[in-house]
């Protein structure tokens, strides 16, 4: 991988999922990158690497599993991952499928042109565990478990307070047309209501 905004991207190779996770870790000790959003044929796959465990990932499938949370979130595997980030303040490293193939590339701090947007993740309710949230949401009943602890909720469960940070890059063509060329997440955080 390269400097900041070299957004070339690698060919990768996995023979199976224990290469996978292990090469994720690499990527987030190296750039210290805490957390992964992967998204693959059966759902959305949160994780944390735990720099105090030399970077050892954690899913919510491991955390929130049933029964005792009648919850199935999908597991990190290469027969189903479509793509997955793993980022921080540091930068994202973006892994994704293309054929046969892996395909990766490195985007770090930039002080080039950005807009920064703050989105707003699904969770009304929460339940903590072990560094992880269970969130769900009172009017749509979806649930997700992302790796952030102290979210603070309001008593009327209508607010959604977790936040995912994202720095959008401009550019500009020879006409002085502005344009978003690429796009990284930053951060996870709250917002108190």
């Amino acid at each position: 991988m390269k400097d900041a905004m070299d957004c070339s991207s690698q060919t990768k190779e996995f023979v199976n999922d224990d290469e996978l996770c292990s090469w994720l870790e690499e990527q987030a000790k190296s750039y210290q990158l805490p957390y992964l959003l992967g998204h693959a044929d059966d759902g959305v796959i949160w994780g944390r690497f735990d720099e105090l465990n030399n970077w050892k990932l954690t899913t919510a499938e491991k955390i929130f599993h049933k029964p005792n949370f009648h919850v199935c979130f999908p597991k990190l595997r290469l027969l189903t991952l479509q793509q997955c980030r793993v980022f921080g303040k540091n930068g994202e490293i973006f892994l994704w499928q293309s054929g046969v193939k892996w395909k990766c590339r490195f985007i770090g701090k930039s002080e080039e042109d950005k807009i920064t947007e703050t989105q707003i993740l699904y969770g009304t309710h929460g339940k903590e565990r072990e560094g992880f949230t269970l969130l769900s949401d009172g009017s749509q009943g979806l649930r997700h478990a992302v790796p952030l602890t102290g979210i603070t909720f309001d008593k009327d469960g209508k607010k959604r307070p977790v936040r995912l940070l994202v720095h959008h890059y401009i550019t500009s063509d020879d006409t002085g047309i502005a344009r978003i060329y690429l796009s990284r997440l930053v951060d996870l955080k709250t917002q108190k209501n």
